[in-house]
């Protein structure tokens, strides 16, 4: 082996660890995702604010947001939000 192919092997291995990052980040890539928030603010326009940072639309069936609520908040594959509703006590 020649210092040329161990290079080419670990360049290799770099591009891959970096592509898998970049996709464990970017929604389009690792498709749609669902997590649990607290809620911080209740917004006016159907929305609420979760984890002091996100603001996220709710469905209808959500009526009746708190702040400390812990809920479910969806994200689909193109990036966008919505709160599904808090969990059963």
């Amino acid at each position: 082996m020649t210092s040329g192919h161990s290079t080419n092997r670990q360049l290799g291995a770099a591009l891959k660890r970096a592509a898998q990052r970049a996709g464990e980040q970017t929604p389009v890539v690792r498709g749609a995702d669902w997590r649990l928030a607290t809620v911080t603010a209740v917004s006016g326009g159907g929305l609420v604010e979760v984890d002091g940072v996100l603001e996220v639309r709710r469905l209808a069936s959500y009526a009746a947001p708190a702040v400390g609520q812990v809920i479910v908040i969806s994200q689909s594959s193109s990036g966008n939000w919505l709160a599904l509703g808090p969990l059963a006590t």
